[in-house]
């Protein structure tokens, strides 16, 4: 990491540390939060190139890209600004540090990765562009590559670098011949200016390829331009098989979403099917690596006592928990709260008291069976929303997926808006489940 620059203050709050990259019209700084002494990563437009009108225009773009993205595998904007450096006008992103080597560094240091590890990026890589995919309207990133991939300390990856991001649908007057990405990654579509989801598993089919052999995609590239799959590859003929789908040379042969890759790798077989003849290896799709651990509980059916019995405590909010559930735990009961739930329970003639004990009677009814006879798994958040309660309350309806028995499920559940304010998508979250109830779910995480 260079040290040039260090001790600068940017924005007169973030202190540089030292230099983490330089790009063709950026520069991205390692700094220390003033206010909070944190770490902070800083994304510089470089003043060199404060009069190209159309390097202002990609760095804008992904400011603004970037501050609507909450998801574990992208880094958190903090925020964005204008400042003086070296004499001339600059612009500055200040962004979550994720710590961790990019997957060209551990290429470059010959840091073996075993089809399994490299299985588990991928499949974690997927849920990140299903993400981006899914918004709309679509978000794309147009330069996934080994380089803009870090790799945080529990295993799970980041997607960074979103100088090339573009929405699907062009704003009016946006011209589509801008030629962003970088050569062996980048489709034939986007030479022509075009790009479509596809474009980005394109990109994901080079860097799986440069991840598993070692070698550059270019290194394959033929004389028409097509990328040769080796006949030999480790992980097994269904990897192989993904691999060359996910690199035909038209668009429309590819897969066409992130979802779809991931059922051909997990497929109706289950993670443990990914495997071919000898040099095989099986899926182990590892939803926390070690993040977030599987709760621990006494095999079922469980006696209702004990740390059993203390985590349906902890899970399950009473009627008061309820009536106040934007309120943190802990932050105690002032004499306002009490006197503005004791008027409204005398206006309503006793409903109010009523309302929250009966939804809180039901809560502990749908969830013992699950600490009875559920089984734990994690799942992975993908949507959550505040919905209403009662009486201008509000719950957090929470969307995940998790795998069991080798399928994948999706289900929803509310919890109280104080947990779910702690989570965004992609983050993991402990469920119990019941198989024999079609694999209903609920969430223990608080």
């Amino acid at each position: 990491m260079s040290t040039e620059s260090v001790g600068a203050v940017i924005g007169g709050r973030y202190e540089v540390l030292g230099t983490l990259g330089r790009g063709g019209f950026a520069r991205t700084f390692l700094a220390r939060d003033k206010e909070n002494g944190a770490k902070v990563a800083i994304k510089m437009l470089d003043a060199r190139h404060a009069e190209e009108w159309k390097a202002y225009q990609l760095f804008e773009r992904e400011a603004s890209v970037m501050r609507s993205l909450r998801h574990h595998g992208i880094p958190e904007v903090h925020a964005s600004l204008r400042d003086r450096w070296e004499s001339a006008d600059a612009a500055f992103l200040v962004m979550e540090y994720v710590e961790g080597p990019s997957l060209a560094k551990m290429i470059e240091d010959k840091r073996h990765l075993e089809p399994a590890d490299v299985l588990h990026i991928l499949v974690e890589l997927l849920g990140i562009l299903d993400y981006l995919h899914g918004r709309v309207p679509p978000i794309l990133h147009r330069d996934i590559k080994p380089a803009n991939i870090l790799v945080r300390p529990d295993g799970t990856p980041a997607l960074v670098d979103f100088g090339a991001v573009r929405s699907v649908f062009r704003a009016p007057g946006e011209s589509g011949s801008t030629v962003v990405g970088t050569y062996g990654y980048m489709p034939y579509e986007q030479y022509m200016g075009q790009a479509t989801p596809a474009s980005d598993l394109y990109a994901l089919g080079a860097t799986l390829l440069h991840l598993l052999t070692g070698r550059a995609p270019s290194e394959f590239m033929t004389d028409e331009g097509r990328i040769e799959v080796p006949e030999s590859l480790p992980g097994g003929e269904r990897l192989r098989a993904v691999a060359i789908r996910l690199l035909r040379p038209s668009p429309v042969e590819r897969f066409q979403s992130a979802r779809e890759v991931r059922h051909a790798l997990l497929g109706a077989d289950g993670p443990a099917a990914l495997a071919g003849t000898g040099a095989g290896v099986a899926v182990v799709v590892r939803p926390s690596g070690t993040m977030l651990p599987v709760p621990s509980l006494p095999p079922v059916p469980r006696a209702f006592e004990g740390p059993t019995k203390e985590m349906f405590k902890r899970v399950v909010p009473g009627a008061w928990r309820l009536m106040n559930a934007s309120v943190k735990p802990g932050a105690g009961i002032d004499l306002w709260t009490v006197l503005v739930v004791g008027f409204f329970s005398v206006i309503t003639a006793g409903t109010l008291p009523i309302v929250f004990l009966s939804m809180a009677n039901d809560w502990r009814r749908r969830v013992r069976p699950f600490f009875r006879d559920g089984l734990p798994a994690v799942a992975v958040v993908s949507e959550i929303e505040l919905v209403d309660s009662a009486f201008g309350e509000k719950l957090a309806r929470v969307k995940y997926e998790f795998e069991a028995d080798g399928i994948l499920h999706r289900d929803a559940d509310q919890v109280l808006p104080v947990s779910a304010d702690r989570w965004r998508t992609g983050d993991r979250i402990q469920i119990l489940y019941l198989p024999d109830r079609g694999y209903d779910s609920v969430i223990i995480s608080t």
